[in-house]
């Protein structure tokens, strides 16, 4: 059902840019690969996600719909999902407690770690700085945001605890992208925030290449791209982690 309204709405998008030409807008999906690092803690130990839980790297998707407007003082919106599962099985080498379970020395255990999340953007051009710059720079400032669905599992052959949280985070966004002709562009962009010992921080850059361009309808485009992610919090339904993704990935989508 989620799948079917979410493809419902990219095409309404797509057929309202073409019966108004003034609204413009993107639709894209890629594949990243996610390499985890850092720490979970569930009312007991600090566990390590590589060294205890022998956490892997995976390979995973996301989605991105945009549309902008020419109503000045409505803002543009725009869309994200990324599907972040990470897994991993080993056997102990120190003994700790997560939740209400201790795991000894020689367990084997099966963890998993799942940060899946959901972006919505409300943002504003800054038009006076494409008219400066003939359109080669376009600058753009907004609030976003993000849905963390967060769950920690640990599981051995005697015991099983899991972690979960569903966390609202607002976040402040900016980005700037560079066209210097119209076959390529630079986009560097960033979300972030941070309070009371909790922050959130997701940087990305990426070049586009824009192959097929077909007048007045639609721009093919690839990317190559890298995000970072830092995720801490602090004792937020008894969870605190600090977690960091590296993520080098390619998109392809297009531009109307």
């Amino acid at each position: 059902m989620k799948k079917t309204f979410s493809a419902l709405a990219v095409l309404s998008l797509f057929g309202l840019s073409q019966a108004v030409p003034l609204f413009e807008g993107e639709i894209s999906a890629g594949y990243i690969k996610q390499k985890p690092s850092g720490w979970v803690q569930y009312k007991g130990d600090q566990v390590d996600l590589k060294d205890d839980l022998n956490i892997g790297d995976e390979d995973s998707y996301f989605f991105r719909a945009k549309l902008e407007h020419p109503v000045p003082v409505l803002p543009n919106v725009a869309f994200q999902y990324m599907k972040m599962d990470f897994s991993g099985t080993g056997r102990i080498t120190r003994s700790f407690r997560y939740g209400n379970q201790v795991f000894t020395v020689g367990d084997t255990v099966n963890s998993s770690v799942k940060m899946d999340h959901y972006d919505i953007t409300l943002f504003y051009n800054l038009p006076f700085v494409g008219l400066a710059t003939a359109g080669i720079l376009d600058v753009e400032f907004g609030l976003n945001v993000r849905v963390l669905d967060f769950k920690a599992r640990v599981k051995s052959s005697t015991v099983d605890e899991t972690a979960t949280a569903t966390i609202p985070v607002p976040m402040l966004y900016g980005s700037v992208e560079i066209s210097p002709v119209s076959l390529f562009s630079i986009k560097a962009e960033g979300r972030g925030v941070a309070y009371n010992g909790h922050s959130y921080y997701d940087l990305n850059g990426e070049l586009r290449i824009k192959p097929i361009t077909i007048p007045l309808a639609v721009d093919f485009f690839i990317g190559l791209g890298y995000r970072y992610e830092r995720f801490k919090i602090d004792d937020i339904d008894d969870i605190s982690a600090d977690i960091k993704i590296k993520q080098p990935y390619v998109t392809a989508g297009l531009l109307f």
